[in-house]
C-alpha cells in the first residue's frame, strides 16, 4: 500500500468517525426527544382522564363534552388506570392488563408525577387530589409512530454513513493523487540524476512555509553536498595520481640505478638516502592529501578541547628547530593575562597549520629573521602574526596561494615543496573557524594573520 492510499484511507477513517459521531448524536437526541414527547402526551392524557372521571359531577355539560371529545383521540395501545389511596384500581376496573406495583405508586405519590418504561410500553403517572379522595392516575401506551420514525431515521442515517464514506474515499483518493503529483515529479527528477549529471538541481519553488518548497530546498542542499563530496574524491584521486608519480619515479630510478652494477658501500648508502628522502616526501604528500580529504568530509572523530596557544607555538618551534637549526625566530607575546592564551579548538590541527605557516616563513626568508607575534584584538580575540623577509608573493598570484599544489612563480624552482601546505592550512582554518589572511608584496616579505575565536 503506497502513501497515497494510506492518506486516502486515514482521511476516510477520520471522516467516517466524524460522521458516525454526528449522525449517532443526532439519532440519540431525536430518540430522547421522541421519548419525552410521548411522555408529555401520556401525562396530558392522565390529567385529562382524571378530570373526566373525577370531576365529571362538577363540570357543566358543554365543558364535559369538550374534554370527552379530546379524550376520544386516543394514543396507540393506550391504557388508563386510576388507583385510589389504598392502591386499588378505581373507575376502570376492567383494565387489568398492565398493573402498576405498589413501589411505583408510592414513588408517584411522593414526586407528584413520574415517568417510566417497562419493555416497549411507556408509563406516565400523576398524583391527583380530589374531593372524593386522593388518586394516582397512570396513562400508558406504545409510541408505534415514533418508533417507526426512529427506525426509518436509523436506516436513512446508516445509508448516508455508507454513501458518505464511499464518496469521501473517492474524493480523498483523487485529492491524494493530485497532492502527491509534485512529489512524484520530484522523485522522477531525483532518479534521473547520476554521477554523470550531478550538477542538475530540482526547480526552485518560491513559496515560503511550504513543505514542498522545503523538501526541494533540502534535496538541492543534499545534492550540493553530494556533488562536493564526489568532486573532492575525484580531485583527491587526481591529486594522488599526479603527485605520487614524481617521488615514485625517483624511488624506482634510484633502486634501478643501485642494482645496475656492484658499488661501494658509500655509494649504496648514498642511494638509500635518496630513496629514504623520496619516501619521506611521498609519505608527507599522502598524509597531507588524506588530512585535506578528512577535513572536507568533516571527520566526526575530530574533537575540540582547551589548550594554550603559546605552549602549542613553543612545541611547533621546537620541532622546526631540528629542520632549521640556524634560523632566527623572534617571538613577541603581548598578552599579559595567562587566561587570555586559552583556546578551545583542535590543537593537533592548529599545530599542523602553524607548522606549515612557520615552515614557509623560515624556508623563504633566506636566513633572515622571522617574527611571530601573539596579541589581543580590540574584540579580545587572540591574534597570531607570522612575518618573514622573503621574496614575497606577486600581487597577481595572491588569490591562488591556497589552491592545492600551487607554487609561486618566483619560488617554485628555488625551494623544494609540493604546494600542499597552505591549502591544508586553509582547510584547517575553515574547520576550526579561524580567520586566515595573507598580505604580501614582491621583495618585501609576507605576513600571515590568524584570528582565533574566543574560547
Amino acid at each position: 500500500m503506497n502513501l497515497k492510499q494510506k492518506l486516502a484511507l486515514r482521511s476516510t477513517l477520520v471522516c467516517a468517525i466524524t460522521l458516525l459521531i454526528v449522525l449517532g448524536s443526532t439519532l440519540y437526541f431525536y430518540r430522547n426527544y421522541t421519548l419525552n414527547s410521548f411522555y408529555n402526551k401520556l401525562e396530558n392524557r392522565a390529567l385529562l382522564s382524571a378530570i373526566i372521571f373525577l370531576e365529571k359531577d362538577e363540570l357543566n355539560k358543554k365543558k364535559y363534552r369538550e374534554y370527552e371529545q379530546r379524550y376520544l383521540n386516543t394514543l396507540d395501545n393506550e391504557m388508563l388506570q386510576i388507583y385510589d389511596a389504598a392502591g386499588q384500581i378505581a373507575f376502570v376496573e376492567e383494565i387489568t392488563s398492565f398493573p402498576v406495583n405498589q413501589r411505583m405508586l408510592q414513588r408517584i405519590r411522593q414526586q407528584g408525577k413520574y415517568n417510566f418504561q417497562v419493555n416497549e410500553r411507556q408509563y406516565s403517572g400523576i398524583y391527583y387530589e380530589d374531593n372524593q379522595g386522593n388518586f394516582v392516575v397512570v396513562s400508558s401506551g406504545e409510541d408505534v409512530t415514533g418508533k417507526a420514525r426512529l427506525q426509518n431515521l436509523s436506516i436513512a442515517f446508516g445509508c448516508l454513513l455508507l454513501v458518505g464514506i464511499l464518496i469521501n474515499y473517492i474524493l480523498n483518493a483523487l485529492l491524494a493523487k493530485k497532492t502527491f503529483r509534485p512529489f512524484s515529479a520530484i522523485l522522477q527528477k531525483v532518479n534521473s540524476i547520476s554521477t554523470e549529471n550531478l550538477n542538475s538541481r530540482l526547480p526552485e519553488i518560491n513559496q515560503p512555509s511550504d513543505e514542498l518548497s522545503e523538501l526541494t530546498a533540502t534535496l538541492n542542499t543534499f545534492l550540493n553536498r553530494l556533488e562536493s563530496g564526489v568532486n573532492n574524491q575525484k580531485q583527491f584521486l587526481k591529486n594522488v595520481s599526479h603527485e605520487l608519480k614524481t617521488p615514485l619515479a625517483a624511488i624506482l630510478g634510484e633502486a634501478e640505478l643501485g642494482l645496475e652494477k656492484e658499488k661501494e658501500p658509500e655509494e649504496y648508502q648514498h642511494v638509500l638516502k635518496k630513496i629514504a628522502r623520496s619516501t619521506s616526501e611521498l609519505s608527507s604528500v599522502i598524509e597531507g592529501l588524506l588530512l585535506i580529504s578528512g577535513l572536507n568530509n568533516k571527520d566526526p572523530k575530530t574533537t575540540f578541547r582547551s589548550f594554550r596557544l603559546d605552549e602549542l607555538l613553543w612545541e611547533v618551534l621546537e620541532k622546526l628547530h631540528f629542520k632549521y637549526p640556524e634560523a632566527e625566530v623572534e617571538t613577541l607575546i603581548e598578552v599579559g593575562d595567562s587566561d587570555g592564551m586559552q583556546l578551545h579548538s583542535h590543537p593537533e590541527l592548529i599545530a599542523t597549520a602553524l607548522t606549515n605557516i612557520v615552515d614557509n616563513a623560515l624556508k623563504f626568508s633566506n636566513e633572515q629573521q622571522v617574527t611571530i607575534t601573539i596579541k589581543l584584538s580590540t574584540r579580545r580575540e587572540l591574534v597570531l602574526l607570522v612575518q618573514d623577509n622573503g621574496p614575497g608573493i606577486p600581487e597577481q598570484e595572491q588569490d591562488k596561494i591556497f589552491d592545492l599544489f600551487y607554487r609561486g612563480s618566483n619560488t617554485q624552482f628555488l625551494k623544494p615543496g609540493h604546494g600542499i601546505g597552505l591549502s591544508l592550512t586553509k582547510h584547517i582554518a575553515e574547520f576550526c573557524h579561524i580567520s586566515l589572511s595573507v598580505s604580501s608584496s614582491s621583495g618585501q616579505g609576507t605576513e600571515v594573520k590568524l584570528v582565533f575565536p574566543a574560547a
